[in-house]
């Protein structure tokens, strides 16, 4: 006689934020049965089931069953069945979900990254097969990384500083937990097990999300993104104090995204005839702008106005809300927050500190060059070179480094056949972060790369021309130089996910032995009130 293999099941378990409170606050018990007391070992358990909805066939049913003579019903009637078991056990509350039951939860009443907390802390750091990350780098992007045979997390393509890890998946170290386990908001794992067995799971789950991750999974904790609704509150009321003050050292103003400015002439706050167009985006004219019109400057006005990109025709074709395009670093207590893209993050303070020590060092460069003024970035770089033949211009000389429409611009300027300089006018952290990685793609693409090499001595001024392409350059006879137009002091008042980017790049071309240098290029105070005004429309003469 053969036995039966027991039943595998899979748990979605959460974890509730306060365990004080009745289920009403952690179930949407308007969208369930009524609840049912479930008899277990330890603790206590109540089933909400979801209430049924009317059976409907499927629309695709109709492309099938038009003229046609089928049985009836053949098709049967869809309905999603699901349900939330609440749990008290050990002084906490603990939800697991089945099928659709997930929808009885009330998301504000649950630990974010419960799961991902016990994962790390269950998980062999080597036998991974799954993980989803976002960055915060240059565009918050989302991604999944998968492979058919474990791996180890970096071998799963992330970065410890500028990506953000919200789910993994891996094999299990827990034997309770069964082989696999997975962590985001939720713990879901399959396993053989009764209702009584839960008990022994769910303390395990608690034990570990207490403890500290291990060594390997450290650095998750550098940068978490603020996923509480009472803290997210709380923070934008420690925004608002600080929008009140007068120095607003802390905030800038700048575009959440990558945007072509080759489309585009300015910004505006509304499309009326007589708006100012600005040439760059600044916080003291949002300010004067609310000041005008006799808005409050708070959080709540932020969310609500508009910032439009103004084409040459001074029509609006793409706009944010200003909480977007706001770039705030505030500190409650000792941690450090930083809101991005609308997004609030914390960010631990030793992280902070090893940044900041890392580019405490960079040398400044010695050369002073001229000062911005202009409304582009390649009419400053013709500007320099016009100035003084010891610079050749370089902008807009795009290297073929891949398919056919993969350019990579070796840089802005050469001043003295070695040094190879990158401007860039500060606008928000992802110009700025892009600068920094393509200073760094470009430099190990000269030294490592032959190919590159040949396409780049064809546009090389010829004080810096190569004899022989093919040959490696030595790195330690040139330079690599970051130059920003900014009125902060460099490095130090960089956007911190700016800092990051600098880092990395700092250790990519050390590694490489190029020198490595800032330069901080004096901004003319008129082009920070240069404003553009619609045209007035002529009247047409009879």
């Amino acid at each position: 006689m053969t036995t039966k293999k027991p039943r595998k099941e899979k748990l979605s378990i959460y974890l509730a934020k306060d365990s004080s409170v009745y289920d009403i606050s952690i179930i949407k018990t308007e969208n369930s049965k009524e609840p049912v007391k479930l008899a277990i070992n330890s603790g206590s358990a109540v089933l909400y089931v979801k209430r049924e909805m009317p059976g409907t066939t499927p629309p695709w049913t109709k492309l099938l069953t038009k003229d046609q003579k089928l049985p009836d019903n053949i098709f049967g009637k869809s309905n999603t069945v699901g349900a939330a078991l609440v749990i008290r056990e050990s002084e906490h509350v603990f939800v697991l979900t089945f099928g659709s039951g997930f929808h009885l939860l009330k998301n504000e009443s649950i630990e974010r990254d419960f799961g991902l907390k016990v994962t790390l802390n269950s998980v062999d750091p080597d036998k991974l097969r799954s993980l989803d990350k976002a960055s915060y780098d240059h565009n918050p992007l989302n991604s999944r990384t998968q492979s058919a045979k474990d791996l180890d997390i970096f071998e799963l393509h992330i970065d410890s500083e500028l990506d953000m890890l919200y789910a993994v998946t891996g094999a299990s170290k827990v034997n309770v937990f069964g082989s696999h386990v997975t962590g985001r908001d939720a713990l879901t794992l399959m396993v053989e097990i009764d209702l009584n067995g839960i008990s022994a799971v769910l303390k395990e789950a608690l034990a570990r999300y207490t403890s500290p991750l291990p060594k390997e999974f450290e650095w998750v904790e550098n940068i978490n993104r603020v996923k509480d609704s009472e803290v997210i509150e709380l923070l934008d009321m420690e925004l608002d104090d600080t929008l009140s003050k007068p120095n607003e050292g802390s905030i800038w103003l700048g575009e959440p995204e990558i945007i072509d400015w080759e489309s585009q002439i300015g910004y505006s706050f509304d499309l009326y005839q007589k708006t100012p167009r600005h040439v760059v985006l600044e916080f003291k004219d949002l300010i004067e702008y609310f000041q005008l019109h006799k808005k409050p400057l708070c959080v709540e006005s932020l969310k609500d106005q508009t910032v439009h990109i103004n084409n040459s025709e001074y029509q609006s074709f793409k706009n944010w809300k200003a909480y977007r395009c706001l770039y705030a670093e505030i500190k409650v207590g000792q941690e450090q927050y930083i809101l991005r893209n609308g997004i609030w993050y914390r960010v631990d303070m030793d992280f902070v500190s090893s940044i900041d020590s890392y580019l405490k060092d960079i040398a400044a460069y010695q050369h002073k060059l001229p000062t911005y003024n202009h409304d582009r970035e390649e009419e400053y770089n013709q500007h320099v070179t016009d100035l003084d033949d010891s610079y050749s211009l370089m902008d807009k000389k795009n290297i073929k480094i891949g398919g056919p429409y993969d350019k990579l611009e070796f840089c802005d300027l050469i001043k003295d056949g070695a040094d190879f300089i990158h401007v860039k006018y500060y606008r928000s952290s992802a110009t700025l972060s892009h600068l920094f990685s393509q200073g760094s793609v470009a430099a190990e693409a000269f030294v490592r790369d032959s190919e590159f090499r040949e396409k780049l001595n064809q546009k090389l001024p010829e004080c810096t021309k190569l004899k022989n392409p093919a040959n490696r350059p030595n790195p330690s006879d040139y330079r690599v130089i970051y130059a920003i137009a900014t009125s902060k002091k460099l490095p130090h008042e960089l956007p911190f996910f700016s800092k990051v980017t600098l880092k990395n790049a700092l250790k990519t071309l050390r590694a490489l032995d190029y020198k490595v240098e800032l330069a901080s290029i004096e901004v003319d105070p008129v082009l920070l009130v240069k404003k553009k005004g619609k045209p007035q429309k002529k009247t047409k003469l009879a």
